[in-house]
């Protein structure tokens, strides 16, 4: 948080700060226009929360697109429409842990080849 932190205080104008990835990213946030639950209850809520009160005068944008369930191979099928058309300037993903937990418990469909090679 802290090197986000400085990094956010050192930009001379509004940025627009995504959060993507799964579940933990996600955190139970909201899909429609309340704005109480748009951001989720988990990290991204409560660094939305400390930066925006920080760095108020910057009026950055923080953006939530976790999806609960996805792996790498989701993410990567989303990429273009949850994230490169959204334009952001800083990007935090966390995403694995459900590829980690197919290949802890033997199943097939970890984390993708394909998605290694782009």
């Amino acid at each position: 948080r802290e090197e986000a932190r400085e990094v956010l205080k050192n930009m001379p104008q509004s940025k627009t700060i995504l959060f993507q990835g799964d579940s933990i990213t996600d955190g139970g946030r909201g899909r429609n226009n309340d704005l109480n639950h748009i951001l989720g209850h988990g990290y991204a809520y409560i660094i939305a929360s400390e930066l925006g009160h920080e760095l108020a005068e910057k009026q950055h944008l923080f953006i939530n697109r976790g999806v609960s369930g996805d792996r790498v191979f989701d993410l990567y099928a989303r990429w273009n429409e949850d994230a490169i058309s959204l334009r952001p300037d800083v990007i935090s993903i966390l995403v694995g842990v459900n590829d980690a937990a197919r290949i802890v418990n033997g199943e097939h469909g970890g984390a993708s080849d394909r998605f290694e090679r782009a």
